[in-house]
């Protein structure tokens, strides 16, 4: 797992710093975005109201209210499908593409290749949704200001469940594509099928947006349960197909 992590640093260090420069540039100017909303009171106000969000709006000099939109549900969260697709897609492309994966064959067995690369991305990741999501918590004890923290644990379960959802559907398409373009493709074309289609009322549980950007925990503060265990059976069962797929790939 050793090597796998080590494949995987680059990548994990470039998403570490892309989630620090988002917040330490969101974060401490939370009154220079008031000041320019003020700026533009009126023409915001008419989009917002139109799109239901006028209250939002309203409500963003309070500092949990401003968190949990413009961070937990903007920046971080709608980059919790698309780090999970960056950290997976190589895993085993890159091997076959570069013809190392025989070499990995002979010294170790398909049951150890197949776990350590899938571990070491769900590592990667879960470590990097409960940074990002501990980073208010942490800003706001050094600044002073009062957070909810249990709202940011919330969101934590919320990134834990999208990444190995998205995790598993890239490394599916990393195993049955041999080279790196196909599987980043796939998966960036299923995630912006499914939340395109998710706009159509009967559909909208395709959209995972919702989800990861803790919809149900801004507006009820509470875990969406039922939508959190079906992700995670279904991220399991395509993790398993992965496995079996794999294990049967002529290489």
């Amino acid at each position: 797992m050793k090597k796998e992590l080590l494949d995987i640093k680059t990548r994990a260090i470039s998403i570490l710093i892309i989630i620090l420069i988002l917040f330490f540039s969101l974060a401490p100017f939370q009154k220079a975005i008031l000041g320019i909303l003020e700026e533009n009171k009126e023409v915001i106000e008419l989009y917002a109201e139109k799109f239901g969000a006028l209250a939002v709006v309203s409500q963003l000099k309070d500092w949990n209210i401003y968190i949990f939109t413009q961070w937990f549900g903007k920046n971080f969260g709608q980059m919790i499908p698309i780090f999970a697709i960056i950290l997976a897609f190589p895993l085993f492309s890159k091997e076959i593409e570069n013809g190392t994966m025989e070499f990995l064959l002979v010294r170790k067995s398909r049951d150890y290749v197949f776990y350590s690369k899938v571990f070491s991305s769900l590592i990667v990741g879960f470590s990097l949704i409960i940074i990002g999501s501990i980073l208010p918590i942490i800003y706001s004890f050094f600044v002073g200001k009062y957070f909810l923290n249990e709202y940011a644990l919330k969101y934590i379960v919320h990134g834990l469940i999208t990444v190995w959802f998205w995790n598993n559907i890239t490394v599916f398409f990393s195993i049955i594509f041999n080279d790196q373009v196909k599987p980043i493709l796939s998966s960036a074309g299923l995630l912006t099928i499914t939340t395109a289609l998710g706009f159509i009322k009967p559909l909208k549980w395709l959209n995972t947006y919702s989800y990861a950007l803790g919809g149900k925990i801004f507006s009820e503060g509470k875990i969406n349960l039922v939508y959190s265990g079906s992700l995670f059976v279904i991220g399991g069962f395509i993790l398993l197909a992965s496995y079996y797929v794999f294990k049967n790939k002529e290489i």
